[in-house]
């Protein structure tokens, strides 16, 4: 429903800090031909600040960054018109503002501000992100991203934190009792790269899991 030329997002326990949406445009302004512009911005854990995305140095460029932090909604701002809305999935629960920034990154001409905009509370009660289910739904976003960024020099860092989240999932399949999901998952994170050596010894886990048909 937006139809304004920069569309911005702000969740409902984050806070988007003093003058915030004047710094947006005027870095707009002064870059006519970007479409997305990326900020950092404070992770609130009880008394702790720390900054959303870490200083940078050249070995990490802006997608490898964005691929290494958790995401806040408040550190996307878009150019309503050159961005397909589409992007915005209505359907996915989890880890959706990760694989959108992500997607746009891949599309379209992109920017990043280190300046701060916006404080992110990352111990909200009862926040998605701390849940299962959060944990188990990151393969298949990873496995999409995967896709999309096949033919680029990004595709085997993308494997390998594919091979991350199915390990991770697999192991929560395989407390909840879900050997068969746990195995195939395990699988996979098997073949991302340098998995063969980091996951092997997980086997052995499964295995005894398997054999006495207990959770892990």
């Amino acid at each position: 429903m937006a139809n304004s030329e920069l569309l911005g997002f702000l969740d409902d326990d984050d806070e988007l800090l003093p003058d915030t949406l004047g710094r947006k445009i005027a870095w707009f302004r002064e870059h006519p031909g970007a479409d997305v512009l990326v900020t950092n911005g404070f992770r609130v854990t009880g008394l702790d600040s720390t900054p959303v995305f870490p200083p940078a140095d050249d070995r990490n460029d802006l997608v490898e960054r964005m691929m290494q932090v958790g995401w806040s909604a408040c550190s996307l701002t878009l150019r309503t018109g050159k961005i397909d809305l589409a992007l915005l999935s209505t359907e996915q629960r989890h880890l959706e503002w990760t694989m959108m920034a992500l997607l746009l990154a891949r599309r379209y001409h992109t920017g990043y501000l280190h300046e701060p905009m916006y404080r992110y509370y990352g111990d909200t009660p009862g926040s998605l992100s701390k849940s299962i289910e959060h944990s188990l739904a990151a393969p298949e976003v990873w496995r999409r991203l995967n896709v999309s960024y096949a033919d680029t020099p990004y595709f085997s860092a993308m494997r390998r934190r594919y091979g991350i989240e199915c390990h991770n999932a697999s192991w929560q399949h395989a407390r909840l009792g879900n050997l068969r999901e746990a195995w195939r998952l395990h699988w996979q994170s098997m073949q991302s790269p340098g998995g063969l050596k980091a996951y092997l010894p997980y086997s052995r886990k499964l295995l005894l899991a398997s054999l006495r048909r207990t959770p892990v």
